[in-house]
């Protein structure tokens, strides 16, 4: 149930931007509830979801990077929360437990916006399933790579699939591998210092522009690592992808060094390594000068 649902997610969307000229994708049209500029290729595969989870009668919330926060039930108006960060300071903001009541969908219609209106093809659509108000609470999540098709998924106790095949996180990576970092810092020059002994160990390093797939190229022995520091990353980036690196046998990890478990909101922000347990322990040893 909760593949077909995911899948058919996807499908919809994939259908709906492609037909999108390149021209009309990269079109701003507003700010996102993230706080990110809106572009038509998000606004098209957001539409594309709300409509298909309403035609499957989903009933819950659905989080989502552009809209924030949305109640579906199936034949009630749709409810919008206005963004949360937002908000007056005089407005009382829904229960937390009354809103995650029931089943919430985690969504990220196109992560890696820049990538997809510049051209380049590596992006993605995030979607995930949870159960409660946390990160832990993700019980399946899937990322299909674009414009491949290619397709992570991931259920809680199930393990994780490339494609339908089984994918592991290797225990002992091989250092030919390339560890996978965000170093969009936006002209902070701290952020990259605090990296720098992480950026000079690796032999080889990617900055793709997809959170969400990188993480995923983790769990199917892709990179060796992925690393990201910068306090920047939104549950709906790394929601699904979580989940699957988990689920692969590998770690996700909080600077601290303890298992990563953010709130589903998007005034949260992370910073995260991913690998395995070994891996993740040694690259945050190096990061803090230990």
């Amino acid at each position: 149930m909760s593949y077909s649902l995911l899948h058919g997610l996807c499908r919809a969307e994939m259908e709906a931007i492609s037909r999108l000229s390149p021209r009309a994708s990269a079109k701003v049209i507003r700010e996102g509830a993230g706080g990110d500029l809106t572009k038509a290729i998000d606004l098209v595969a957001e539409e594309a979801a709300v409509a298909y989870l309403l035609e499957r009668g989903f009933s819950g919330v659905l989080l989502s990077e552009e809209i924030g926060v949305k109640r579906l039930a199936p034949g009630c108006g749709q409810k919008t929360e206005p963004p949360r960060r937002s908000a007056p300071p005089n407005v009382a903001i829904p229960r937390e437990k009354s809103l995650w009541s029931g089943t919430s969908l985690v969504l990220d219609p196109i992560d890696g916006t820049t990538n997809a209106v510049s051209g380049i093809s590596f992006y993605s659509i995030s979607v995930a399933l949870a159960d409660g108000p946390k990160l832990s609470d993700v019980f399946a999540g899937m990322v299909v790579e674009l414009p491949s098709g290619r397709v992570f998924y991931a259920e809680r106790g199930s393990g994780a699939t490339l494609d339908g095949k089984e994918i592991r996180v290797p225990e002992i990576p091989s250092p030919d591998l390339p560890v996978g970092v965000d170093m969009n810092v936006k002209g902070d020059r701290s952020k990259l210092e605090r990296m720098s002994k992480v950026l000079l160990s690796a032999k080889h390093l990617r900055c793709m522009g997809s959170a969400a797939l990188e993480l995923c190229y983790v769990a199917s022995g892709g990179l060796s690592l992925y690393f990201d520091s910068r306090g920047m990353l939104r549950v709906t980036d790394i929601a699904a992808a979580a989940i699957i690196v988990r689920e692969a046998g590998g770690s996700v990890l909080g600077l601290s060094g303890s298992d990563l478990d953010c709130k589903l909101d998007l005034r949260e922000r992370a910073s995260l390594v991913a690998g395995s347990r070994k891996a993740c322990e040694e690259a945050l040893a190096l990061f803090r000068g230990d």
